[in-house]
């Protein structure tokens, strides 16, 4: 697997993962996943690790493609996954969770591919 694949799918996880986080940030949506709402700070932590895995996964992509396709990529990209996030929302909110920890695992597990691969 090359470098460019890596990145790529590094970029979608963590763009699933921003959303996911941003979504967990919402009072009624954290209820909806955890049967209870997140704290004050949580949620602006949560709200806070959304975005930075968000702009990090602009900036994988931005290494991978470049400016244009890069920034059009991440957009795109994103869309998807708060589709995905969405539609298990409203039928197996709890699942969005389980994919979330697997997401990441593959995330950690491909930058330690990157690095030692």
């Amino acid at each position: 697997m090359n470098l460019d694949a890596v990145n790529i799918l590094t970029a979608c996880t963590l763009c699933y993962l921003g959303m996911f986080a941003l979504n967990l940030a919402m009072e009624r949506n954290a209820k909806l996943v955890l049967n209870r709402a997140l704290s004050s700070r949580l949620a602006k932590f949560s709200s806070g690790l959304g975005w930075c895995c968000l702009v990090l996964a602009l900036y994988a992509n931005i290494l991978v493609w470049g400016w244009a396709v890069g920034m059009t990529a991440c957009f795109g990209i994103a869309t998807a996954a708060a589709g995905c996030i969405i539609f298990i929302q409203s039928y197996r909110p709890r699942l969005n969770l389980h994919f979330s920890v697997v997401l990441l695992c593959l995330a950690l597990g491909l930058q330690f591919f990157r690095i030692y691969g």
